[in-house]
């Protein structure tokens, strides 16, 4: 007996941010690259009206041959993925990732400007999901609004993968191990990282970056417009919608989460962010690295990745914010936060920070910062 299931494209439509890249593509125009690399600046991220006009931007992609084809390639990409045959996409392997992991906040759209910088790309004019860890949108399970997120995010790691082959599959591409480089902030592969090692498998690195939990929770109320003024918890931004998504994942409801203090929520998003890496395995991979937060350390790791790939120039400046100050009850949590997770870190066999300004809070507490692994091999 057969079956034939079909599922078209109103049912699992292409993501707007993919339509978006491939108009600007096949009409060589620049492309949406919106704030993602402002690390310096602490502001609200803005999309209102960045999908205006998305309707015309379909219509011209899909009755364009090489949009026709970049959308069926990625729905193939997407059906192999379900279908657990991604033996016939090998195309990936001529590639090698650089993915940089780790909570926003934590250097991540540093490193990441730095990548692009080495193969020669101004990075203001990089699409904004092409580098940034907003897409693909891979999350635990979760069904919402009459539809799968975790299905949505597969079809945005296939629409991904598209993007790749048009963007950086050209020959004059820099090289890292013998493939063409692609860098991508990916804060989300914690998520499915099962997904992700088994889809990349050689050709990525992972490049973790970790900071003390106070420092996460000052950078983001700064990033998202400052304490709410009941000091309980509030979603204004991405940031702490991701959050959210965190105690949503443990059995919260929102109601509860909106009860909550704003510091305890953003340290309980910290710990469940750095507990579900340990359990991926992610740091234990010969092919991951610890990246401290802080000037010393991020410059370094890319002046190697420059030396690795044959580049001449100096890393831009990084801006480091200088340490927060919180009432004593916040610092004891976090304290003891640090404590738990180099605890269970060890009983995963894996090693966790603590002694480094990985964590960086105050320079007493973690003392002196350690040098990364070199980049080069």
């Amino acid at each position: 007996m057969g079956l034939t299931l079909k599922l078209t494209d109103e049912e699992i439509p292409a993501s707007p941010s993919f339509i978006e890249f491939l108009y600007a593509f096949i009409r060589g125009e620049e492309y949406y690259a919106g704030e993602w690399y402002l690390q310096e600046e602490e502001s609200l991220t803005r999309n209102d009206g960045r999908f205006k006009g998305i309707e015309e931007m379909s219509h011209f992609v899909s009755h364009d041959k090489l949009g026709k084809a970049a959308i069926l390639r990625s729905y193939r990409f997407f059906r192999e993925l379900l279908t657990g045959r991604i033996e016939t996409l090998r195309t990936i392997e001529n590639f090698h990732y650089l993915f940089v992991v780790g909570m926003p906040r934590t250097g991540g759209t540093y490193l990441t400007k730095q990548l692009f910088r080495a193969l020669g790309h101004d990075y203001k004019k990089v699409q904004n999901a092409l580098a940034h860890d907003g897409f693909p949108h891979l999350i635990n399970i979760s069904i919402r609004e009459k539809g799968n997120l975790q299905t949505s995010g597969l079809l945005q790691l296939s629409e991904y993968l598209t993007m790749v082959e048009l963007y950086f599959g050209r020959p004059d591409g820099k090289c890292y191990e013998g493939k063409l480089a692609v860098p991508k902030k990916f804060t989300k592969g914690v998520y499915s990282f099962d997904l992700i090692k088994e889809v990349f498998k050689g050709s990525a690195s992972y490049l973790i970056t970790i900071r003390h939990p106070l420092a996460v929770c000052q950078s983001v109320i700064d990033k998202s417009g400052g304490l709410p003024k009941d000091g309980r918890f509030a979603v204004r931004s991405i940031i702490e919608r991701w959050a959210m998504e965190a105690w949503l994942h443990l059995g919260y409801g929102e109601r509860d989460v909106f009860s909550m203090d704003y510091v305890d929520v953003l340290l309980g998003y910290w710990r469940s962010y750095h507990y579900q890496m340990a359990m991926s395995g992610m740091p234990s991979l010969p092919s991951s690295r610890i990246i401290p937060y802080g000037a010393e350390a991020m410059n370094q790791v890319s002046r190697d990745v420059f030396a690795s790939m044959g580049v001449d120039v100096e890393p831009e400046t990084f801006f480091e914010a200088s340490a927060p100050e919180f009432d004593e009850k916040y610092l004891k949590a976090a304290n003891k936060l640090i404590n738990d997770m180099t605890a269970f870190w060890r009983s995963l066999g894996m090693s966790f920070p603590k002694k480094q300004q990985v964590c960086r809070y105050l320079v007493k507490d973690f003392g002196t910062s350690q040098s990364p692994k070199s980049f080069t091999r």
